[in-house]
């Protein structure tokens, strides 16, 4: 743990772990009348919104606690802090009232898109990527306006469609805030030092809840925020380090592997809309396989610390062409990696062909 940031991750972690538990009483309930969703009984959800409770509690402690992060805000980190802290929670209210009184796909659909380019536009648009060997390729800004939208939209709906086995989206977005946290504290970016350590803490608060007995789920209302918070903080510590914008992909890649390999599979392989739901992730196939959740989280999680250690040693030098090669290496194993899981969930039974 960084000593000057303690105090913030500690309110974290307590004030997301005390309004979870406030919230598994007075809290909606999340009932299983879908196909794809894996519990039985009817569960306390909305734990999103302590998460949100227990991040903002750590960046207040940290602004009455430490004169560096005061002075960070005081040089100019505000000017983006406060669009993705709003961005963050309009994601949050639209989980919440899905969570409530759920949204239609489409509905849902045009809304992320609205506040995903509305982020971009506010947080800054990626026009440069960096190839290494002093080699970059400038993006026209209607080309980074897209993917920078495209980043934020991708991620926030990866965690939300991951979020189905207790600990696995909101541990691995822990993992991953923690990476970013470490990277932006060794290239000198106090914002992103934290966001990335009060998001892990708030994660952690709710984990003792959720995993690995699911008292309490993070809900729609979580999964767009934490998802949120990871994609908008990868965008500050880009605006502000110049970090390459291959490395928060890597950090958070098991999560957007599965996702969007299952979602590239059911549109080549079976022509299914991407607005359905399903139950065609690797971790449900694991599931049905009769995989504990706590095995299919611990391997998403040991796949993300990896994924993240490997990010912090790429993101060091910004002249390496480190962080596209470990990229792309990465985005090679698990295509390999969803094939072979794939192929033997068809032959054993567990997978439609």
């Amino acid at each position: 743990m960084i000593p000057e940031f303690g105090n913030g991750v500690m309110a974290a972690i307590l004030a997301s772990l005390l309004s979870c538990a406030a919230l598994m009483r007075v809290g909606p309930l999340d009932h299983p009348a879908q196909a794809h969703k894996q519990h039985v009984d009817p569960t306390p959800t909305g734990g999103g919104v302590g998460i949100c409770f227990g991040f903002a509690a750590g960046l207040l402690m940290l602004a009455l606690s430490s004169d560096r992060w005061r002075r960070s805000i005081d040089l100019g980190d505000a000017t983006l802090l406060s669009p993705a802290a709003v961005f963050a929670f309009i994601f949050l209210l639209i989980g919440f009232i899905d969570d409530t009184r759920p949204l239609g796909p489409r509905l849902k659909f045009l809304l992320f898109l609205a506040v995903s380019l509305s982020a971009a536009l506010q947080i800054g648009v990626v026009e440069n990527l960096p190839l290494g060997w002093r080699a970059n390729l400038e993006l026209p800004f209607v080309v980074g306006l897209a993917g920078t939208a495209l980043w934020v939209f991708a991620l926030v709906n990866c965690v939300n469609f991951m979020d189905g086995a207790n600990g696995l989206a909101m541990g691995c977005v822990a993992i991953g805030l923690f990476a970013l946290a470490m990277i932006s504290y060794a290239l000198g970016s106090t914002s992103g030092t934290a966001i990335g350590l009060c998001g892990a803490g708030a994660l952690f608060g709710f984990l003792f809840w959720n995993f690995p007995n699911g008292r309490l789920f993070a809900g729609d209302a979580g999964a767009l925020f934490a998802g949120a918070l990871a994609a908008l903080g990868s965008l500050i510590v880009i605006a502000r380090t110049g970090l390459s914008p291959f490395i928060p992909p890597l950090l958070f890649f098991p999560l957007l592997a599965d996702a969007l390999l299952t979602l590239a599979w059911r549109v080549g392989q079976r022509r299914r809309s991407l607005l359905d739901g399903h139950s065609e992730h690797l971790y449900q196939i694991a599931l049905r396989a009769r995989w504990s959740h706590q095995r299919v989280a611990y391997s998403y999680w040991a796949a993300s610390a990896i994924c993240g250690g490997l990010g912090y040693l790429v993101a060091r030098d910004p002249t390496s062409p480190g962080p596209w090669i470990a990229l792309a290496a990465a985005a090679a194993i698990s295509l390999l990696v969803s094939a072979l899981v794939r192929n033997y969930a068809i032959v054993k039974g567990i997978a439609e062909a």
